[in-house]
């Protein structure tokens, strides 16, 4: 299951590709069609420079989750794609706060990319605490939210290899403590979390 996910991943993509994509649902002059260019220029604007722990650019993890998104679960609504593009905009970067997400795309999207938001060091200076508010929200999230916070999960997953061995096997604890349990009530790639799962258990 996972092949056909990892297919298209390391498929040579850009720009060109992704729009290719979008175009098969919305026109150019389509206001959703706009509204998620705009959404993507804004956030390979803003993570222009910043790479990943293994040495990716960031915006290659950004487009791969909603790829995923796109291609993989056929989702086609405009608002959910936006916001698995933004989906790290507001945690990553110090001038976007979800108010002005709001102000930008509406309160729709600045809701779910609250809810794939960690609370702030502000808010809750000890770490552990902070995962724990962050995962206990998941109990009262909408399904939206498991569309996009799944896929960047998975995603994560994949590129474990990358990272040191510490970060993977916490991640790995991790996902199958908070990630899991939802994928398997949602029915959201369910399977493909468990097989990229094992691989990266293999691997650590």
């Amino acid at each position: 299951m996972l092949d056909k996910i990892l297919k298209f991943l390391k498929a040579a993509e850009n720009r060109e590709t992704f729009f290719r994509r979008i175009a098969v649902y919305y026109p150019k002059s389509d206001m959703r069609y706009r509204e998620i260019e705009r959404a993507y220029n804004l956030v390979k604007d803003e993570f222009r420079g910043k790479t990943r722990e293994g040495g990716g650019r960031y915006f290659e993890h950004i487009r791969a989750a909603a790829l995923i998104l796109i291609e993989y679960l056929r989702v086609k609504d405009y608002r959910l794609i936006i916001a698995i593009l933004l989906h790290d905009l507001v945690e990553d970067i110090p001038a976007w706060t979800i108010e002005r997400v709001r102000q930008e795309f509406g309160d729709y999207i600045a809701m779910l990319v609250d809810y794939m938001t960690k609370p702030s060091k502000k808010e809750y200076p000890d770490k552990r605490e902070r995962e724990r508010v962050y995962h206990t929200r998941f109990r009262f999230a909408p399904r939206e939210f498991f569309m996009l916070k799944l896929p960047d999960r998975l995603h994560n997953v994949i590129t474990l290899p990358g990272c040191a061995k510490e970060k993977r096997l916490r991640k790995i604890a991790e996902t199958r403590e908070h990630y899991l349990p939802y994928a398997e009530e949602q029915m959201i790639l369910l399977h493909e979390l468990e097989e990229a799962l094992e691989i990266a258990e293999k691997a650590a």
